[in-house]
């Protein structure tokens, strides 16, 4: 709530004040109502505005004076002429040189002794340690629930006002650790403008700090921010433990999707059917200098590449030629220490679903205990159990009810699975033009009646989508030999993965999904197989297809505790299908979780106060046992019986608000 008290003394400074005010005047208030108290009282008023700087993290206005203070300041008792008194005449340390405000971002409540650091994020003022303060406690408008600038904005001012920086500007504002003039990743700065590890060279990467690689430093959280617990240099900061936590439900990997247009070039859209096996041989073992696979020129099978000319083009930028997306990929956890990219946005898995055919007739359902039927249900049932009863009765979940002519049909899943069986990224882009978008059809390994269905709506109608187009998938992890790496990959059509840039994965040409597994071992190297999903490799048995694989041996040249980059480069070539399941187990370390000590006396990011010991007052001004504030001038809620007369919380001290001490000063005759 706003009030207006223009005839008190209103507070003015921050953490490092800066700026002069005008002298104070002493106003006579009474019964006119030009005050605040009754009677014929007198009491201080500050008439000047000036600008100062809050933790040089922005600027805000506030009334200020530099009065001399009144004949008690600095005695440490508190007199009617003041709003704090802390036993001295020194300003920056929460009571100004005049005692005639208590600075921002300080709660001075006893006389005598040293004022509090505070902060209370979301209160709109940004004090130390806050790097931004909007008025609220809510993520993704640039400043976060604890007060932090969030990655892709930078933030101004008290309260602050968060804005979108632009990546690849050439200037480095806000969250930003790099900008290096676009916004293309996998040049060592990425697409949102963080540090990217080096991998130029023969040899392994370079960590640098603000990666979120943890790699001779104290800790790397992922950014460049002084202030957060891990500093711009990637050091520990005092207030702070960093640890290297799980990273949870989700992962995020950087990626670089190209669409191109049908048959353009004719590498797109060869006509290629019935190919169930990789083309192996079809790129160099390593990559260029460029860090890009190299056609080696090879014809026959099912590769159709016209030339090295137009595969340069398929992950690389090329005007008229293609279009770039770069995003990232989410891969959510599996549960077994692996994260999978899957079908539904929040992480849903694909169902592969049958059909039951007759769940009973319309008008010959069982009823609810209101009397109304139930679909899928059949009065006859206890004695003529339908397909629905059956497929019930051996677990299986029934995804919808559906009326066909007089009778019941369901959808039943059978079982989920990881993946996306239609995995068309570049859906939105309208770099292909909707005349070229087509069906897509689901393949035999999501399906359990291997007939290839169509991707439908919920009303039957096929969905268009837009083919041609590949996929530059680029992720770091640091090596420590003896734990376990696994890459599994499972998809069509062309798939090559490269590891220390060497070819590890070789599942090349236009077929049906083919699963690639890689598993590193300890001596620099891994071993791969590579399996079909459908051909004269597998059989089918009680509708479960079992197929042969081939396994090889490949040196990577990787060593322990070096930093190395895992590229999956993938194409999109041939309608009608598109599936893609990638699963990463045991890369996905995450970076420096800094988090605030309670208890040490060190006011940090993430806390409203930290009086280390005598943490747990619940008394007014204090500090409870979890860094919180209780009621304490500054709080929005005007304690009388504290001798508050007035708070108008973050905003107390600005022009037409609350003083900085919640209470008017009155001259002492």
């Amino acid at each position: 709530m706003r009030s207006f008290h223009p005839f008190w003394l209103i507070a003015s400074s921050g953490c490092l004040l800066a700026g002069a005010c005008s002298s104070a005047t002493i106003i006579p208030t009474g019964p006119s109502g030009s005050g605040g108290v009754s009677g014929d009282a007198v009491t201080i008023n500050l008439d000047a505005i000036v600008t100062i700087k809050t933790d040089g993290r922005g600027t805000t206005t506030r009334p200020g004076s530099d009065a001399p203070p009144g004949p008690n300041c600095g005695n440490g008792e508190l007199t009617s002429d003041e709003a704090c008194d802390d036993g001295n005449t020194v300003s920056g340390d929460g009571c100004a040189n005049n005692c005639l405000s208590v600075e921002p971002g300080y709660s001075c409540v006893t006389p005598g002794q040293a004022c509090r650091p505070v902060a209370r994020c979301g209160d709109g003022l940004v004090v130390f340690p806050e790097q931004c303060d909007d008025g609220n406690k809510n993520n993704g408008d640039g400043c976060s629930d604890g007060c932090k600038i969030e990655v892709g904005y930078k933030c101004d001012g008290s309260p602050s006002v968060c804005s979108h920086t632009t990546c690849g500007d050439s200037k480095i504002e806000g969250a930003e650790g790099c900008d290096d003039g676009n916004s293309m990743p996998f040049d060592g700065c990425s697409s949102d403008c963080q540090n990217e590890p080096s991998c130029k060279g023969t040899s392994a990467c370079t960590s640098r700090c603000g990666d979120g690689i943890v790699l001779g430093e104290e800790c790397d959280d992922g950014n460049n921010i002084d202030g957060d617990g891990c500093s711009s240099t990637c050091k520990g900061e005092q207030g702070f433990k960093c640890t290297q936590p799980n990273l949870g439900d989700k992962m995020l990997v950087p990626v670089v999707y190209r669409d191109f247009r049908y048959h353009n070039p004719s590498d797109f859209e060869a006509g290629v059917t019935g190919s169930n096996d990789a083309s192996t041989g079809m790129v160099k073992p390593d990559l260029d200098n460029e860090g890009k696979p190299v056609y080696t020129a090879i014809t026959g099978n099912a590769i159709h590449v016209e030339s090295q000319d137009t595969f340069k083009k398929w992950y690389r930028d090329t005007s008229g030629v293609n279009h770039s997306t770069p995003t990232k990929m989410t891969l959510w956890s599996n549960g077994k220490d692996g994260y999978v990219n899957r079908y539904g946005p929040n992480g849903e898995q694909w169902n592969t679903t049958e059909i039951a055919y007759y769940c009973g007739n319309v008008g010959e359902e069982m009823l609810d205990a209101d009397g109304k039927p139930i679909p899928c249900t059949s009065k006859y049932q206890d004695t003529s159990p339908t397909e629905c009863q059956q497929k019930e009765a051996n677990g299986e979940e029934m995804l919808k009810c559906y009326i066909d002519g007089n009778s019941y049909k369901a959808l039943f899943i059978v079982s989920k699975a990881d993946g996306n069986p239609t995995f068309f990224p570049v859906d939105g882009d309208n770099f292909t033009p909707a005349s070229e978008r087509q069906a897509a059809k689901i393949p035999p390994y999501y399906d359990a009646t291997a007939s290839w269905p169509f991707d439908v709506d919920e009303a039957g109608n096929k969905r268009l989508h837009n083919f041609s187009f590949t996929s530059e998938v680029r992720y770091w992890f640091k090596y420590e030999a003896g734990k376990s790496y696994v890459l599994d990959f499972t998809g069509d059509d062309d798939v090559w993965v490269f590891v220390n840039k060497k070819l590890a994965v070789d599942i090349g040409g236009i077929h049906t999904p083919v699963n690639g597994k890689l598993v590193l071992n300890s001596s620099g190297g891994g071993s791969v197989t590579v399996t079909p999903t459908a051909g004269s490799a597998c059989t089918t048995t009680n509708k479960i297809t079992t197929c042969t694989g081939t396994t090889k041996t490949v040196s990577l040249g990787i060593s322990n505790n070096g930093v190395y980059e895992i590229a999956v480069f993938q194409a999109e070539r041939q309608t009608e299908g598109s599936s893609y399941k990638l699963t990463l187990s045991g890369f996905s370390a995450a970076p420096s979780d800094c988090q605030p000590v309670c208890g040490d006396g060190i006011l940090a990011i993430g806390e409203e106060c930290d009086d280390g010991p005598n943490n747990g007052n619940s008394a007014y001004g204090g500090c409870s046992a979890t860094c919180t504030l209780g009621t304490f001038c500054g709080d929005g809620v005007t304690q009388a019986d504290q001798g508050e007369m007035c708070d108008d919380g973050g905003n107390n001290g600005l022009p037409g608000y609350c003083p900085s001490g919640c209470r008017n000063l009155i001259p002492i005759p």
